[in-house]
C-alpha cells in the first residue's frame, strides 16, 4: 500500500515539473505584455496607438514640444492694445508739450525735411506746407516721430527695421534672424510669397530668445550693455534738426535739454514696444493705407512701409496729379496680426486681428 502511495506521489511530481517546463518554454516563445498593455494604458515614451485608439498619430506642432514648455504665455490682444495706445499718447504728448505753432524763426531746408521724414511717401514741398501751417504742424511732427519709431519696430523686412544699424530691436537678434535665410531671399509676409523659413519654428525662436534675453532688454533696459542705445541715439539725431526748428524757445519753461531727454524717452518706449511684439508668437505689420483716399479712388500715394523705398516711390506724389488731403493722410496706423504662432496666415475677418484705431492728420 505504501509502495502505491509513493508511486502516485512521484507521478504527480513528474507531471508538475513537466507543466513548469512547458510554461517556461511558452514564456520564451510568446512576448510578455507590459503593465501598461495589460491595463490598457500606453507608455509615456511610446508614440504608437493601442488597437482601437482614436488618438491621432500626427506629430505634435512645435508649440507643444517639451522644450518650449517654459515659454511665457503670450499677452492678450487687450494688453498689446494698451501698450500700442500708450506709445501713441507718449508721442502726441511730447509734440504738444515741446513744439510751438507760432511762426518759425528760421527757414527749414529741403535736406532737413527729407532727412527727418525719410520713408514717408509725401513730397517734401507738401510736408513743408504742412509744417508751415500752425493748424497742421504738430500733426506732421507727430507723423515724423511715429514713422521713425514704427519703421524700426518689426522683425520682418518692413521699413528700416531689418537693418541692424537702424532697428529698435536688439541688433544681434536681427543679424541672427537674417542668417536664417542667407542666400534664400528675404523673409516676408506677402500673401503669395514663398518663405525660406518655417514660421512656426521662427515663432518659437522669437519667444525663446525674448525669454533668454529678458534680463538685458527688459529688466536692465538701456543700460551700458543694451545694444539698442546706439540706434536710438542715431534716430534722435536724424529727427532733431527738423524738430528743433519748431521747438519752444529754450528760454521758455522747457529747455532744449529737457526736450531731448523727453524725446529720448519716447524713442525708448518705442524700443520697448518693439521687443514686446518680438516676444509674442504672432507676426505683425502696420496698416498705413489711407481708407479715405481709397474711397476717392486714390492709390499709390499713401504711406506704405512694405513698399521698398526708391526714387520712384518717394517722388510719386510729387510727380503725379494725385495728392492726399489733410483728411486723407494717416498719422497713426493700425497694428495688424497677420500670422499666428503656427504659421497660419490670418485675414481681416478673424477675431483679434486689428489693434488700435487709425488716425488722420485732420483728426490731430
Amino acid at each position: 500500500m505504501a509502495h502505491l502511495r509513493l508511486q502516485s506521489w512521484e507521478d504527480s511530481h513528474a507531471m508538475e515539473r513537466s507543466k513548469s517546463k512547458r510554461a517556461s518554454l511558452l514564456r520564451k516563445l510568446v512576448p510578455h505584455k507590459t503593465l501598461s498593455e495589460e491595463t490598457g494604458h500606453q507608455s509615456p515614451l511610446s508614440h504608437r496607438s493601442s488597437p482601437g485608439s482614436t488618438r491621432s498619430s500626427t506629430p505634435l506642432p512645435p508649440s507643444r514640444f517639451p522644450s518650449t514648455s517654459g515659454i511665457q504665455e503670450p499677452l492678450s490682444i487687450a494688453d498689446i492694445s494698451v501698450h500700442f495706445s500708450n506709445l501713441h499718447t507718449a508721442i502726441t504728448t511730447h509734440v504738444r508739450k515741446y513744439y510751438s505753432v507760432a511762426d518759425a524763426e528760421k527757414r527749414i531746408s529741403q535736406a532737413v525735411i527729407e532727412h527727418g521724414s525719410t520713408g514717408i511717401n509725401l513730397p517734401w514741398l507738401q510736408i513743408l506746407g504742412l509744417l508751415g501751417d500752425g493748424n497742421t504742424r504738430l500733426a506732421m511732427l507727430a507723423l515724423c516721430i511715429t514713422w521713425t519709431v514704427l519703421s524700426r519696430t518689426l522683425l520682418l523686412k518692413l521699413g528700416t527695421a531689418n537693418s541692424p544699424g537702424n532697428t529698435f530691436l536688439p541688433p544681434e537678434i536681427v543679424e541672427c534672424f537674417q542668417s536664417f535665410s542667407l542666400g534664400k531671399g528675404a523673409v516676408t509676409l506677402g500673401k503669395d510669397d514663398t518663405s525660406p523659413v518655417d514660421f512656426s519654428m521662427l515663432s518659437r525662436w522669437k519667444q525663446l530668445t525674448a525669454v533668454l534675453s529678458r534680463s538685458t532688454y527688459v529688466d536692465d533696459a538701456f543700460s551700458l550693455f543694451d545694444a539698442r542705445t546706439v540706434n536710438i541715439e542715431r534716430a534722435l539725431k536724424d529727427l532733431d534738426p527738423l524738430l528743433a526748428t519748431y521747438a519752444i524757445s529754450p528760454d521758455a519753461e522747457y529747455s532744449n535739454n529737457a526736450r531731448l531727454d523727453d524725446l529720448r524717452l519716447v524713442l525708448r518706449q518705442g524700443a520697448r514696444f518693439a521687443f514686446l511684439l518680438f516676444g509674442q508668437p504672432s507676426f505683425w505689420k502696420f496698416d498705413w493705407r489711407s481708407d479715405r483716399a481709397a474711397k476717392q479712388g486714390k492709390t499709390g500715394t499713401e504711406v506704405d512701409p512694405e513698399r521698398k523705398s526708391s526714387i520712384e516711390t518717394i517722388g510719386m506724389a510729387a510727380t503725379t496729379s494725385v495728392r492726399l488731403t489733410n483728411m486723407e493722410i494717416v498719422v497713426w496706423p493700425t497694428l495688424v496680426r497677420v500670422m499666428d504662432g503656427e504659421g497660419v496666415k490670418l485675414n481681416c475677418r478673424d477675431e483679434g486681428i486689428l489693434i488700435g484705431e487709425k488716425r488722420y492728420l485732420s483728426d490731430f
